[in-house]
């Protein structure tokens, strides 16, 4: 008896395959899309700074106009995930979390947002960048000072090399020209870096326990709410209100695009890539932003910076990348997802 066999044509095997295979490419693009504009809107941040700063707008205004109209969208996500806490049987915030919430506030969007504004009325926004990506290595040696965590050798290697890069950033801003008092500036900005370092290391049971989204709106619209009682301090509402149309402009796109937008694509980016890809892509951003800066603010841009910006960079990559081993008798734990809004304040 001959048995027959079916043959199905090449071209019809293989289409399923190619099919697969291009949606694996475009999601893969989609990610690194969305992950690249969540960078790069984040960095962008402090040209939209230096805008307002050019329309002769002070710093206290310039954080106003950005957390008065995100302020809106804060409310809403916190709204949202109150709403998803009842869902699933939680009850609200006690008071010692609500005040552990208020006191994260403060530290890691008021005051981290605060001095960062404040360095950037004396520094480029590309050393700006440059010291704000230490930030990794900040939270490396507060983790081993204060969680007893062992720091390994390239770890070790990774925080001279990025180091050595913010050096010669340093070096060459003071060769272009400084734009004011840049040892200030460039101590209002680390500052800004070590404020957010403690945010992180500080919130990471709170996140564990509360969700990340939870946490993260009741940070932003408390730190927002902050801000603007600030402001009632050192300007009146009417004069905010008779700004020109510019400046409304420029908070909007500062609190939408420098903020709102790249908060929600970072988280999205993140779940979809992890936490490695989401570094990796992310170093579009402050890359993207010298360009940026050079092009809208015509900030000079040299050999040197972009050599220290490497350095920097890449220091700050490893740094991320390299997971820090627990404190010796502890097993390892999966690290928390970090916060969508790294520095959306920041």
């Amino acid at each position: 008896m001959n048995s027959t066999t079916t043959t199905v044509p090449p071209t019809t095997a293989s289409a399923p395959t190619t099919a697969r295979r291009r949606r694996r490419w475009l999601s893969a693009a989609l990610t690194f899309g969305v992950i690249a504009l969540s960078s790069l809107c984040f960095c962008a941040k402090g040209i939209m700074i230096k805008m307002g700063y050019r329309l002769g707008l002070d710093t206290v205004t310039v954080l106003a106009l950005r957390n008065l109209l995100a302020l809106p969208f804060f409310l809403g996500g916190l709204a949202w995930s109150e709403w998803q806490a009842r869902a699933v049987g939680g009850g609200p915030l006690h008071r010692a979390d609500l005040v552990r919430v208020i006191t994260l506030g403060f530290i890691g969007y008021y005051l981290s947002s605060l001095v960062n504004f404040l360095g950037l009325q004396h520094l480029s926004v590309g050393l700006e960048r440059m010291i704000l990506y230490t930030y990794p290595s900040l939270v490396m040696i507060g983790s081993a000072v204060f969680l007893g965590h062992r720091v390994r050798a390239p770890a070790v290697a990774a925080l001279v090399v990025a180091y050595a890069g913010l050096a010669l950033g340093f070096w060459a801003e003071l060769h272009v020209g400084p734009q004011g008092n840049l040892p200030l500036g460039a101590t209002l900005v680390f500052a800004s870096a070590v404020t957010y370092a403690a945010f992180t290391m500080a919130s990471g049971e709170m996140v564990n326990r509360l969700g990340g989204t939870r946490l993260m709106s009741w940070v932003l619209a408390t730190s927002a709410l902050m801000v603007l009682a600030h402001y009632t301090l050192v300007h009146s509402w009417k004069e905010l209100a008779s700004l020109p149309a510019p400046a409304w402009k420029l908070g909007g796109f500062l609190a939408i695009i420098g903020t709102v937008i790249p908060s929600y694509l970072f988280g999205w980016g993140l779940q979809r890539a992890g936490a490695t890809a989401t570094a990796v892509i992310g170093m579009v951003g402050p890359v993207g932003t010298i360009v940026l800066a050079w092009f809208l603010l015509r900030e000079p841009v040299t050999a040197l910076q972009l050599a220290g910006l490497g350095l920097t960079l890449g220091g700050g990559l490893a740094m991320s990348l390299l997971k820090v081993p627990p404190p010796r008798g502890q097993t390892p734990s999966a690290p928390p997802v970090p916060p969508s809004h790294r520095k959306s304040s920041r």
